[in-house]
């Protein structure tokens, strides 16, 4: 054990001190933020209003376009009159509609002079263009009020899902999109931190290390040594990110604090199935309390997170993630154990790699029946529950079936690091050799 502990501490050491480590592990945090507050930060920025001109033959759009913080629409007696203001820089754009030999116009001209304008300046255009025709087809042909067609054909109902034993509200796009990020990190890490450890073994062959390592430590032990030092790398990478998101979150709770509240006083009042409590007087009181609370795209990611068990969803992730990468990465160091040159495992690799990609690729099946058939087996496998029960965790899942996939994948984890360290005492000292599975077979059939 003490010298297991001596190479765990060198493969730690040695990786942790390394200046890309820390480099990684701060700016992926930042550039994953940077990303996703881009497009809000650009959405606040003042908008520049282009000014358009409207030169309408057939008189029925002239009075009808809706200027916006984005396009300003004026009329223009005629094209001539509105290409000059065009060259004198007076307007953006022209909007020349022709008079046509039919009742209902179907062309119209967008002109400009040096820039080509926007999507959403043309996307204005076009939809204003649309909804002022449709209007005038309904009134004066079909003779049906505007205000009457958009209230037959925008009228929606909310669906909100609610569990009937907590009352809590679904919010299952939150919970799809948590559970996809929880099982793309799970993914990434096996294949990142088990990569490492492939690399690793192959380059100490290559350079004939190892013989050198092998005369005052056992196979088992180096390899042992390598996968949880490595995996210790990466729980320390983690820890380090859930630190700075933890920090995140807390400065936005304390720049939003009423999102925040708002948000779990609407969870607490709709439990509805409390024991000794009357259903009626509960539903009254959610509703009451959903009729104040405000609705927005925030307000709900706020509340749905809210929602989550993190309490339970942290531990099981690291358990996952756990007894996931050890599985794996001694499975990956047996696959570097058999090669000179890492870039010449692919045909030990693929095998290894197939049920992680396909756990990956069945995500939308898994997105249609979260409680499915093909859902719960691929919890269940080994091989494929650390991706596809992190996928599940947020959606909720039987205390029976988390025990049953984590005693599997416990189980699972034994039997591979044995067969991989049976293969690595082998393969590790087979220098320039080519080997391949029937000489595999041939070692296990020997003992």
């Amino acid at each position: 054990m003490k010298k297991i502990l001596l190479v765990i501490r060198r493969e730690y050491s040695t990786r942790v001190r390394k200046k890309s480590f820390w480099i990684l592990t701060i700016l992926l945090p930042i550039l994953i933020a940077i990303v996703y507050a881009t497009p809000v930060y650009l959405a606040q920025k003042p908008i520049t209003t282009a000014t358009v001109l409207v030169v309408d033959e057939t008189e029925i759009f002239t009075h009808a376009f809706q200027s916006n913080k984005e396009v300003a629409y004026k009329r223009a007696g005629s094209l001539d009159y509105a290409k000059r203001q065009l060259e004198m820089d007076s307007a953006n754009l022209i909007v020349f509609i022709p008079s046509r030999e039919t009742t209902i116009p179907n062309d119209a001209f967008l002109y400009y002079r040096t820039d080509v304008p926007g999507s959403n300046v043309q996307s204005d255009i076009k939809q204003q263009l649309n909804t002022i025709l449709h209007n005038v087809i309904l009134e004066d042909v079909l003779n049906i009020s505007p205000d009457d067609y958009e209230s037959l054909t925008h009228t929606t109902i909310a669906l909100h899902p609610k569990d009937i034993e907590t009352g809590r509200d679904g919010f299952l796009e939150v919970k799809m999109i948590l559970g996809i990020i929880l099982a793309v990190i799970i993914y990434v890490a096996i294949f990142m931190f088990g990569g490492q450890v492939m690399q690793g073994v192959s380059e100490e062959k290559h350079s004939r290390i190892v013989e050198v390592m092998l005369c005052s430590l056992k196979p088992f032990q180096l390899m042992m040594g390598k996968v949880v030092g490595i995996g210790l790398v990466g729980l320390t990478q983690f820890a380090l990110w859930v630190a700075l998101s933890g920090a995140g979150l807390f400065a936005i709770k304390a720049a939003n604090p009423t999102l925040f509240e708002q948000a779990e006083q609407r969870q607490n009042v709709t439990q509805i199935a409390t024991k000794g409590t009357d259903m009626t007087t509960q539903l009254e009181t959610a509703k009451m309390a959903n009729d104040a609370i405000p609705n927005s795209q925030a307000f709900v990611l706020t509340q749905g997170l809210v929602a989550i068990n993190f309490k339970l969803i942290i531990p099981l992730f690291l358990i996952y993630f756990l007894f996931g990468y050890l599985l794996y990465a001694s499975l990956f160091a047996a696959c570097g154990s058999l090669v000179d040159q890492g870039s010449d495992g692919q045909q030990f690799t693929l095998p290894v790699t197939i049920p992680l990609l396909l756990s990956l690729m069945l995500i939308p099946a898994m997105i249609n029946e979260p409680g499915g058939t093909v859902a719960t087996w691929l919890s269940i496998i080994p091989f494929t529950s650390p991706i596809a029960m992190m996928f599940r965790l947020p959606f909720g899942v039987s205390i029976l079936e988390v025990a049953v996939s984590i005693a599997l994948l416990i189980l699972t984890f034994i039997l591979c690091t044995w067969m991989a360290a049976n293969i690595y005492k082998r393969g590790v000292l087979l220098f320039g050799k080519q080997i391949s599975y029937r000489d595999i077979f041939r070692w296990f059939k020997r003992g």
